[in-house]
């Protein structure tokens, strides 16, 4: 997810944002279908993406590049701004994700938020396949069960808790509207609203059956990944041969909570797990870029030193192709 920072003011764009207009429906739909980038970047940049933010487009249900519907509430948030201006969410993960899927597979999404992971991985697995969509915000856990019912989705289980070291209640920040899903567990400099939520190790949060059919599991839980992983790094066993696992880690935020990067991720690396990147933004002007070619994982040989989407996975390369 995004860092919790507030969006820039119309300022720091070249052009002023104008009131919705169809002329900003016009502008939507060649994001959204037309070709070449350059135009497309430059229109996200400096008009539509700021415009949709500041005169919000009323409720409605967008299709996604992947065919699944979503419920976009308002375009002032920034990840249903970016369904509905691009059909996509983090295109490079959502690619790496479409490919490695496959019927009968099982997907656990650890901080699903409206569900665009988890209504990708059911359309991908099918019937005979499995989802797990774990989210404990309140009021993002309904937009995901509304897209879900939306898309009839009949082989995901919503879970509503938050991943804790042990069993008991946690406090979740907002730390503004305009982006729910930087909601977290640890408490920002200013926050809008905060939520007491009931909490649970992963082993309580999935049955054992629902882990060992995993072949991806998806981690996004702004800052509580310290304590996700350690969870998962105590039930590697369970995990099949060729399961990967898609974490965002923050070294900044795992200092915050007491440990780091490499203490994380050691469990796995012993596991037999490399470490690869994805590539991901969310500078609105990146995505016509990301999801004309998505960039597969490259491998990581270095250390880890700022916020980054990584893939652990058992494959030995230089890239996952």
């Amino acid at each position: 997810m995004p860092p919790a920072v507030m969006p820039p003011p119309p300022s720091e764009t070249h052009l002023v944002p104008p009131p919705w207009t169809p002329l900003l429906i016009a502008a939507r739909l060649y994001v959204r279908y037309g070709p070449g980038v350059r135009l497309k970047r430059l229109m996200m940049r400096e008009w539509l993406d700021v415009g949709l933010r500041q005169n919000p487009r009323p409720q409605m249900v967008v299709r996604t590049r992947y065919g699944t519907r979503i419920r976009v509430s308002t375009t002032e948030d920034l990840i249903m701004r970016s369904l509905y201006t691009s059909g996509s969410w983090e295109p490079c993960v959502s690619a790496f994700i479409a490919a490695r899927l496959k019927p009968g597979d099982g997907f656990l999404d650890v901080g699903a938020n409206l569900g665009h992971y988890s209504l990708l991985a059911s359309r991908l697995v099918g019937p005979a396949g499995v989802v797990v969509a774990i989210e404990p915000a309140p009021a993002i856990h309904d937009e995901l069960l509304a897209n879900l019912a939306l898309n009839q989705c009949g082989n995901v289980r919503p879970v509503r808790v938050a991943v804790t070291a042990e069993p008991g209640e946690i406090t979740l920040f907002v730390p503004h509207s305009g982006n729910l899903g930087a909601t977290t567990m640890l408490k920002p400099d200013r926050h809008e609203a905060e939520m007491v939520v009931p909490g649970l190790p992963l082993a309580d949060a999935v049955s054992t059956a629902e882990l060992e059919r995993a072949r991806i599991i998806k981690i996004d839980v702004e800052g509580a990944e310290g304590t996700v992983l350690g969870s998962l790094a105590r039930m590697l066993g369970h995990l099949r041969p060729d399961c990967e696992i898609v974490v965002e880690v923050s070294p900044e935020r795992l200092a915050a909570s007491g440990g780091s990067v490499n203490s994380h991720l050691a469990p796995f690396l012993d596991h037999g797990l490399r470490p690869y990147r994805l590539v991901n933004s969310y500078m609105p002007e990146d995505y016509p870029v990301m999801l004309r070619r998505p960039a597969a994982p490259a491998r990581i040989r270095g250390p880890i030193t700022e916020q980054t989407d990584l893939v652990l996975s058992p494959v030995d390369a230089d890239t996952l192709g």
